[in-house]
């Protein structure tokens, strides 16, 4: 679910303006990216604030507290395999180098409940 690929600071006009990581979906199947129920993250001990969360799927960007009202589209696709590329708008962006990173998932699926994925590692930003 946290992956390493793609985990960077991202740069804007010269600076750094925040920084990304990816995340492959806890499920064997695809959703839509409307039955995310959660994502959490904690960089280094801290918690990420969910207004400072882009959420990348099919490039198209969602602020992230938006893909969890019911007003959200149905037919975005976040599917088995995918990146969802998660962006966090912080000044300053991250250090590169190893940084303890910390997940916690929930999707809703057809008649199941919501499952719960919770995943940490130390992972090497570029």
């Amino acid at each position: 679910m946290l992956t390493e690929s793609g985990c960077r600071s991202i740069w804007q006009a010269g600076h750094r303006t925040g920084y990304c990581v990816n995340l492959t979906i806890n499920y064997y199947r695809g959703l839509p990216l409307s039955c995310v129920d959660e994502i959490s993250l904690w960089v280094d001990g801290e918690p990420v604030d969910p207004e400072t969360m882009y959420v990348w799927c099919k490039d198209r960007e969602y602020h992230y507290p938006d893909i969890l009202k019911d007003t959200m589209a149905t037919d975005i696709y976040w599917g088995f395999g995918d990146y969802l590329k998660v962006t966090i708008m912080k000044k300053g962006g991250i250090d590169q180098g190893i940084h303890h990173v910390k997940l916690r998932l929930c999707t809703r699926r057809s008649y199941t409940p919501t499952m719960v994925s919770e995943w940490e590692k130390d992972i090497m930003f570029a």
